[in-house]
């Protein structure tokens, strides 16, 4: 550990301490970057860093200057232009100088259109779109106010009252459903706007009507291909349902940009990313999967569920908690008959239960005498298998594989604090340290990387999902826009059966001091999604706060946060094997 918390030291050293003792006293700003700026919020921030030691006042005001150097405020600023006056004092008596200049002019109302035209439409789902018989298509148009708007086939659109537009004329929506008549070549949509002149404007995305004369098919390429219930999403992307296996056959009912709609049942689409289905496969329909057989069993290691079905159908799982339970959906599916619940030598598998809650969709709901501990699903042939993951006996870290995940690396830096500390940097220089206290434990540790490499996020959890750990704890820390009010430990998890583990490191790392920015179930992050194991995303702190940057420059504070993670993972350990 010493070997590593020297390691640490001179990363800090190189990357942060030549930008921050500096002989001659200075202020450096990270907000704003520029000494004139013009805004249109009242709400700023004045953050940055001077000399060590140094004292600080903006307008005359003593501003806390942290033990690196570094400085946040924030500012409230009246209409108009304000100007601060930052100057930085060092013991000598030396001070610098700096004055920015905000001109604070709010963004102007919405107000009605004052010329005839039509200021912008707002088709959804957006992009480009492939569309079949009975999709939904939904217009919201601003234009000049009173006049008759119209679209599909003359179809008119209504002008929303003012009190359903914030007090603003001309806001015009509308909807169209699908048909084969509907002529779409890969065309634009013209919305028209008449009153006595006429005006017309396109579509920015293009419209192609898809036929389903014949069943359009794909097969997934890998088991890494994902489905999605939308295709937008936030800065992870659009949320994810889980993972199929190889050459699960899908149906295509549809495109939106570069994703396929994919019907799973009467009632149920998903979306796959297009160049995740291999649709150069011959075109023969869907099968209907007839399951009339089950087998539950188990072996030295694993419970097994297993059903055969006439192609690869796709699925998806959920679970809980207390008691244990896994259900999974497979779509396309259905049971003419009893099908046999017999346990032969399972230990984990109390009981299976299925179900038909439609005529398209099988269930299996698998009841646990534990929590999850893990789970994968897989075909061998058309044979739909699911190996439960045992709780072992005799479990202890000592006995243990966990994988750490240092974020990011390479060309990919992350976040970068005030003081210049990366997060690349430091979550591989945490991780390694990690490592080392895991391994006093008697743990076998695998790391993602032991350099500063770029490793692809797909290749991270490839890698992890085939080596299979205990327990995986990706490492990583927050930033925010805003250095003053944000700042704080969190953690991050997606599946049910991951939240005791999350609970468990999180309770852990309040115990540091840190502030509580939360618990967060249901995140989409890349390596929260697989279910072969618990993981945890771990937030430590904020290196956009200039007190959490502060923290984690502390040798002390250092060893403190890994005390707490792995603590935290002798709680979570403990609550499992009682």
């Amino acid at each position: 550990m010493k070997q590593l918390v020297t390691i640490l030291t001179s990363i800090i050293a190189v990357l942060v301490f030549p930008t921050l003792a500096q002989s001659q006293v200075s202020i450096r700003l990270n907000q704003p970057s520029r000494d004139q700026n013009n805004v249109s919020n009242s709400k700023q921030f004045i953050a940055g860093r001077t000399c060590i030691g140094c004292k600080l006042t903006i307008n005359n005001d003593s501003v806390l200057v942290y033990p690196t150097g570094t400085f946040a405020v924030k500012k409230e600023l009246p209409q108009g232009k304000s100007t601060f006056v930052l100057n930085a004092q060092d013991s000598t008596g030396t001070t610098y100088t700096k004055t920015i200049t905000y001109y604070y002019n709010p963004a102007p109302a919405p107000k009605a259109t004052s010329t005839f035209r039509i200021d912008f439409i707002d088709i959804s789902p957006k992009g480009n779109l492939e569309l079949v018989d009975g999709d939904t298509i939904r217009v919201k148009m601003k234009g000049y106010p009173g006049a008759k708007a119209s679209w599909f086939n003359g179809e008119s659109l209504t002008e929303l009252p003012t009190t359903q537009s914030s007090g603003v004329a001309g806001y015009y929506v509308g909807y169209h459903v699908i048909t084969e008549e509907d002529s779409m070549l890969n065309g634009k949509i013209n919305i028209t706007l008449r009153n006595g002149s006429t005006t017309t404007l396109a579509s920015p995305n293009r419209y192609r009507y898809m036929k389903q004369d014949k069943i359009f098919t794909g097969r997934t390429i890998d088991n890494m291909t994902y489905i999605t219930s939308t295709t937008e999403g936030d800065r992870l992307g659009p949320n994810k349902l889980g993972y199929l296996d190889k050459d699960v056959l899908l149906q295509i009912v549809g495109k939106q940009g570069d994703y396929y709609k994919v019907r799973l049942a009467n009632k149920k689409n998903a979306y796959i990313p297009e160049g995740y289905l291999d649709t150069d496969i011959p075109q023969e329909g869907v099968p209907v999967s007839v399951i009339s057989n089950a087998s539950i069993w188990g072996d030295d290691k694993y419970d097994y569920v297993q059903i055969e079905l006439s192609d690869r159908m796709p699925y998806i799982s959920t679970q809980q908690n207390d008691p244990g339970k896994i259900t999974i959906d497979v779509y396309g599916a259905y049971a003419e008959q009893r099908i046999s619940n017999a346990l032969q030598n399972a230990r984990e598998i109390s009981q299976v239960t299925w179900g038909q809650p439609a005529p398209d969709v099988f269930r299996m709901t698998l009841s646990l005498r534990h929590n999850v501990w893990g789970y994968k699903m897989y075909y061998e042939g058309n044979k739909l298998t699911v190996r439960i993951k045992r709780i072992p006996e005799n479990l202890a870290l000592s006995n243990m594989t966990i994988a750490i995940d240092p974020g990011h690396g390479g060309s990919n830096p992350g976040g970068t604090g005030l003081a210049g500390v990366v997060e690349k940097h430091m979550t591989l220089a945490i991780s390694l340290m990690l490592k080392n206290a895991f391994e006093k434990e008697g743990a076998k540790v695998l790391i993602t990387r032991t350099t500063d490499q770029f490793v692809n996020n797909e290749e991270r959890l490839s890698f992890y999902r085939q080596v299979d750990p205990d327990l995986l704890l990706s490492i990583h820390f927050n930033s925010s826009a805003n250095p003053v009010d944000v700042f704080g430990t969190a953690t991050y998890y997606r599946h049910t059966f991951c939240e005791p583990f999350s609970t468990a490191i999180h309770k852990r790392l309040l115990e540091t001091g840190l502030s509580d920015f939360g618990n967060n179930g249901n995140f989409n992050f890349i390596l929260n999604n697989p279910t072969e194991f618990p993981d945890v995303l771990v937030e430590t702190l904020f290196l956009s706060h200039p007190g959490d940057e502060a923290a984690i420059l502390d040798p002390e504070f250092q060893q403190l946060l890994i005390q707490k993670i792995v603590q935290g993972t002798k709680d979570y350990v403990q609550q499992v094997s009682h």
